[in-house]
């Protein structure tokens, strides 16, 4: 029994004497391994810095406004801006969607559309207005 103790202890010696040689180069990257489960969420940031003041919580008036003329007894009134508004644009458009004719202006806040011969009603009276 002996025998093959030595010669077992004899073994394992060279075969670790052959593992005491130089060290080689170092190899190339593999390839990637596939991706893992989503971690659990983070805990919420901090709150951030307060926005600027608003003026008294209200949203500021929209730049333009659109404004149409009134029928009164088949007649049409002017169509009119308030009195810190200016006309931008206008025209004139018939029940029939035409819009073939040129409004005349009445003021600097306001114009018409008159009825044309051969029209039974008068057209509408369309107009853009913004602040002064």
């Amino acid at each position: 029994m002996q025998n093959h103790f030595v010669a077992a202890c004899l073994a394992l010696s060279v075969a670790l004497a052959g593992c005491s040689g130089p060290k080689g180069d170092k190899g190339d990257k593999g390839d990637a391994g596939a991706i893992g489960a989503a971690g659990p969420a983070g805990a919420q940031g901090p709150q951030g810095t307060a926005g600027a003041p608003g003026k008294d919580g209200v949203s500021p008036p929209a730049q333009f406004r659109v404004v149409r003329s009134v029928a009164d007894g088949g007649m049409s009134k002017a169509a009119m801006c308030d009195v810190s508004e200016v006309i931008v644009s206008a025209m004139c458009v018939s029940k029939l969607g035409s819009m073939n004719q040129t409004p005349k202006t009445v003021g600097d806040n306001g114009a018409e559309c008159a009825p044309q011969s051969g029209q039974t009603d008068a057209p509408e009276t369309v107009i853009l207005c913004t602040k002064r």
